[in-house]
C-alpha cells in the first residue's frame, strides 16, 4: 500500500531555477509538455474566476462603497470556455496550424472583394473532411498501440522493436513488447 506524501512546502525558486526544472522535468519524461499547457490554461481560467468573484462581491458590497459604477454583472460560465479542447492554453484557438480558408485560393478571393466589404467577410469554402475506413481506423488503433508501448522500452532496445516492426509487421512488435513489459 503506498503511503501518503507528506505536503512539504514548495521550494522557493527564481524563474530561470524553476524554468530550469520544468525543462529537465519534461527532457527525462516525468510531466509532459502537454501537462504543462494544461497548468498554464488552469492558471489561466483560476485568473478569471477569480476576477468573476471579486466583481460579484464588488457588486454585492454596493456600488456607492466601492465607488464603482459598473452596474450589473454577469457570472462566470462553469466549465470551459467553448470551442476549445481541454489542455490547451488560452488564446490558441481550436487546433494548431494554418486558420481555415488562409490557403493559396484565399489571397485571390481577397483581391476581389468589393470596396465596402472586408475580405474576412466573403464566405470560405470549407472542405469537407473525408470520412476514413475501417481498415484505416484499425491501422491507426495499432498504431497507436504500438506507440504508447514503444514509448515505454528504453531508447537503447527500441531499434530492435522498430525492425520487428518492419519485418513481421505491428502486431508482432507489440506482441513482443508485451512480454518484455509483462503487460
Amino acid at each position: 500500500m503506498p503511503r501518503p506524501r507528506l505536503n512539504a512546502p514548495a521550494p522557493q525558486l527564481s524563474a530561470g531555477q524553476a524554468a530550469y526544472v520544468l525543462q529537465r522535468l519534461i527532457a527525462e519524461r516525468r510531466i509532459s509538455a502537454a501537462e504543462v499547457n494544461r497548468c498554464v490554461g488552469d492558471m489561466h481560467r483560476e485568473i478569471s474566476d477569480l476576477e468573476s468573484r471579486l466583481q460579484s462581491l464588488r457588486a454585492s458590497a454596493g456600488a456607492a462603497a466601492s465607488g464603482a459604477t459598473s452596474g450589473a454583472t454577469t457570472g462566470a460560465r462553469r466549465g470551459r470556455p467553448p470551442g476549445r479542447p481541454p489542455g490547451r492554453p488560452p488564446g490558441t484557438g481550436r487546433r494548431p496550424g494554418r486558420p481555415p480558408g488562409s490557403g493559396k485560393k484565399a489571397a485571390p478571393q481577397a483581391a476581389s472583394a468589393p470596396a465596402g466589404e472586408t475580405p474576412s467577410s466573403a464566405p470560405v469554402k470549407r472542405r469537407r473532411r473525408s470520412r476514413i475506413t475501417p481498415e484505416q481506423l484499425a491501422s491507426r488503433q495499432l498504431q497507436g498501440r504500438y506507440l504508447g508501448l514503444i514509448r515505454q522500452i528504453p531508447a537503447s532496445r527500441r531499434a530492435a522493436f522498430q525492425k520487428t516492426a518492419k519485418d513481421r509487421g505491428r502486431e508482432a512488435a507489440i506482441n513482443e513488447m508485451r512480454t518484455v513489459l509483462k503487460k
